[in-house]
This record gives structure tokens, C-alpha cells and sequence, in this order.
């Protein structure tokens, strides 16, 4: 009798947990902004004042891999030489279907001109074919406090459901 009441007991436990499941979205993608305002005096764009262009520059199809622990993102051949043609100070969005996960900048290694306030995309000259994500440019600074979405759950387990996470 005691152990038909224990299992009971741990069966209604069980049964009353919630999971908290994050759910994975279904496409990957960059894309440039139509228009944007940066927030007055620093190097961020205001959420409230960009529009993402009608296409994705990125597609999730060129989106071949992504390291959580380097932030970095594998593209492809051709995704990669569209990613080269980008200006110093390029807005993108990286997107859960179309849904807005961060903004950043891209700032090439050659960049003069810093961006303190910002996540930044730079391609890895090394390898040729990877997109850098940092906190900031040239280095974050320790007084400068950046919401570091880069691994946001949702993204995280897109790609994940994608086989693309490394």
C-alpha cells in the first residue's frame, strides 16, 4: 500500500512540473535595415526607429554552422563575398523568423572608428568563410554594458533543431 501511494505521489510531482521549453523557430537570417537611428551619442541602433529590408541578405540556407562559444556563424561561399561588399558601419538584424533577436554593426578589422555600444560583425580573414560576433569594436569596454543576445535561447535552438550548432 505504501509504495502504490508513493508512486502516486511521485507520478502527480511529476505530471504538475512545467518545463520551461524554449521553441525553436524555424529560419536563420540577416538582414540589412531598410532605415534605422542610431540612439543619440552612442554606437547602437534605436529598436524603435529600423526597419529590416524586405529580403534577407543572409539567408538561413547560407547559414551553414554557428559556435556559441566563438560566436561565430559559417556561411557560404556566396553568402560570405555579399557579407565582404558591406560598408564600415552596416546595420544588420539577426532574425528568428523575421522576429528581431539583435542589431549590430559590421566593422571590419581595418575600421578606425569605434563602435563601443553595439554587437559587431567582422569576417574572419583566416578561415574566409566565418562571421565574427563581438561585444563592441575594437574590444568591450569594462563601463560599457552591451545586451548580449548572441546565444539568446530562441536562436540557440533554432539552429540547434537545424543540426547547425556547434
Amino acid at each position: 500500500m505504501r509504495s502504490l501511494l508513493f508512486i502516486l505521489v511521485l507520478t502527480a510531482c511529476c505530471l504538475s512540473c512545467k518545463k520551461d521549453k524554449i521553441k525553436a523557430g524555424g529560419t536563420v537570417e540577416i538582414y540589412l535595415l531598410k532605415t534605422y537611428q542610431t540612439v543619440a551619442g552612442k554606437c547602437q541602433i534605436d529598436t524603435s526607429a529600423s526597419i529590416l529590408q524586405d529580403t534577407a541578405t543572409i539567408k538561413n540556407q547560407d547559414i551553414l554552422e554557428y559556435s556559441k562559444t566563438n560566436y561565430k556563424f559559417k556561411l557560404t561561399a556566396t553568402a560570405i563575398q555579399k557579407v565582404r561588399t558591406f560598408r564600415d558601419f552596416t546595420p544588420f538584424a539577426v532574425t528568428v523568423d523575421k522576429q528581431v533577436i539583435y542589431y549590430g554593426f559590421f566593422k571590419p578589422s581595418f575600421s578606425s572608428s569605434s563602435c563601443d555600444n553595439s554587437i559587431t560583425m567582422d569576417v574572419d580573414w583566416t578561415t574566409g568563410n566565418k562571421l565574427f560576433l563581438r561585444l563592441g569594436y575594437p574590444v568591450p569596454l569594462q563601463s560599457v554594458t552591451i545586451d548580449d543576445q548572441r546565444n539568446n535561447p530562441k536562436l540557440i535552438a533554432t539552429l540547434k533543431n537545424q543540426g547547425k550548432l556547434k
